[in-house]
């Protein structure tokens, strides 16, 4: 799954607005294959089975009531939603529960995964360092897609200190693994399914 399809499974899987969360999705042009250099051999196949997917991926996120990309802090304002800074790749609020999660998204790609996860963890570090949301449950998670970036999360279990779960996500649901399952998800069964941590 290319990373823009991680979103769409991970929204419609934990926090679908059909479940009555309200959710911000930020998909990047490199993650559509519409930036870098593409050179080697079926490189040119790639770019396009990327470009077609985010496509794809767009439409579903439409159909499921998700914005994708704009203006956050726009998005942000019009719903009556607290402030979050930085660039996060997903956000989502249940006003009812008062529930927040951000979650920072690792999907497959040509890149180094371990650099690739050092990246989200580090995105993760900086919105927990911009502290709680007042009057809300905040989640942050990380979701990685892929057997080589899974094999580098088991070494970085000092989320695990920082309260930050982190998500295994597979082609099946069922097969979702939550490696750091003494993390704390304060957010309930309604929101990650606490039968699988």
């Amino acid at each position: 799954m290319f990373q823009p399809r991680v979103k769409l499974e991970f929204v419609f899987r934990y926090c679908s607005p059909q479940a009555g969360w309200k959710v911000f999705v930020d998909i990047d042009a490199s993650e559509e294959g519409r930036t870098g250099t593409w050179k080697g051999p079926g490189a040119e196949a790639r770019r396009r089975k990327m470009q077609d997917d985010a496509a794809e991926v767009r439409r579903e996120f439409r159909a499921l009531g998700v914005t994708v990309g704009g203006s956050r802090a726009g998005w942000l304002r019009e719903r009556g939603l607290p402030s979050i800074h930085g660039d996060r790749d997903i956000m989502a609020f249940h006003q009812e529960k008062r529930a927040c999660v951000i979650a920072e998204v690792e999907g497959e790609s040509t890149g180094q995964p371990e650099q690739k996860l050092y990246k989200a963890i580090g995105q993760l570090v900086m919105a927990a360092s911009a502290g709680e949301l007042s009057g809300w449950k905040q989640m942050l998670v990380l979701v990685v897609y892929g057997g080589q970036i899974a094999k580098h999360l088991g070494r970085a279990n000092a989320l695990r200190k920082l309260g930050i779960p982190a998500l295994v996500l597979s082609d099946d649901c069922k097969a979702d693994q939550w490696p750091f399952s003494d993390a704390l998800l304060p957010i309930g069964a309604a929101a990650i399914p606490t039968t699988t941590i």
